[in-house]
């Protein structure tokens, strides 16, 4: 991870996709996509040396260089919002395999008219995924050093 004065600089998708679990995330007009997406986020900022978000918008509009992002990735990630499952549909219509994927909604949090959300759901969520995906693929020794 490189860093500047003002960012932190994240590594490049395309260049370092296999060694990335990357994460394809609903970023919908809702609470549950509006959760989905700080997840992603908050994932990537706290293990940017192994999960990185990448444009799920650019996967579904048939961009060659995305799409090959998730097909060199270690694994993919998708988080829905709701039981559309647009993030695993997209991939799949794509032809891209799904490593580990979760629903916000089914996990006892409102899809509501709202851009809003509360910290607690966020790290419901983002505890999920870590819990039951991330500590698992993910070197031990960073997951320990992140702890």
């Amino acid at each position: 991870m490189s860093t500047s004065s003002r960012y932190q600089l994240l590594p490049h998708c395309a260049i370092h996709a296999k060694d990335l679990i990357i994460v394809a995330t609903c970023d919908g007009a809702s609470t549950v996509g509006q959760i989905g997406n700080e997840v992603a986020r908050r994932l990537t900022k706290k293990y940017p040396n192994n999960v990185r978000m990448c444009c799920l918008s650019a996967v579904g509009a048939g961009s060659e260089t995305h799409i090959k992002i998730f097909q060199e990735a270690r694994a993919v990630i998708a988080i829905n919002g709701c039981q559309l499952m647009c993030a695993s549909n997209i991939l799949r219509q794509r032809g891209l395999k799904i490593t580990y994927e979760v629903v916000v909604a089914k996990e006892g949090v409102n899809k509501l008219p709202s851009l809003d959300y509360t910290d607690e759901e966020v790290e419901k969520i983002a505890g999920k995924v870590v819990s039951e995906f991330l500590q698992k693929n993910i070197n031990s020794q960073y997951s320990k050093a992140s702890t």
